[in-house]
């Protein structure tokens, strides 16, 4: 009877408070790799200077003194763009991976009462049929 009561008590929370901590943590983990890459930020700040790094202008006309700012500033702007598309990609690669996961692990939680009398069923049948 203690087995009954114990197994009618494992299926009450595998299917219930477990389910919704499993959706908890697979959350955590899904905030923790967008922060982690800091999606939010890049974007918003996609085309900014790398590292800030910038050449200020001065008040007097000079050609070069002109295209020294643009030159600087517009590669120092690509290189930004560059690098931040590089880690949105990665983190977006990760979120996706991350998404499947999470995904392939609820599947094998609701199946998995069923896989663990299955295998326990064949290592039985395996032992003493002697294969």
């Amino acid at each position: 009877m203690l087995l009954l009561s114990v197994t009618h008590d494992y299926f009450i929370w595998h299917y219930t408070r477990a389910f919704k901590e499993l959706f908890t943590v697979w959350v955590n983990i899904l905030w923790f790799v967008v922060h982690f890459f800091s999606i939010p930020q890049l974007v918003k700040s996609w085309f900014a200077p790398y590292k800030r790094i910038t050449e200020q202008r001065h008040r007097r006309f000079d050609l070069e003194d002109i295209a020294g700012y643009i030159i600087i500033n517009t590669l120092s702007r690509i290189v930004g763009a560059v690098m931040r598309t590089i880690l949105i990609g990665l983190g977006l690669l990760f979120l996706t991976l991350m998404i499947a996961f999470g995904v392939v692990v609820y599947l094998l939680w609701i199946f998995l009462p069923i896989i663990i009398l299955a295998t326990l069923v064949v290592g039985v049948s395996i032992l003493f049929t002697g294969v």
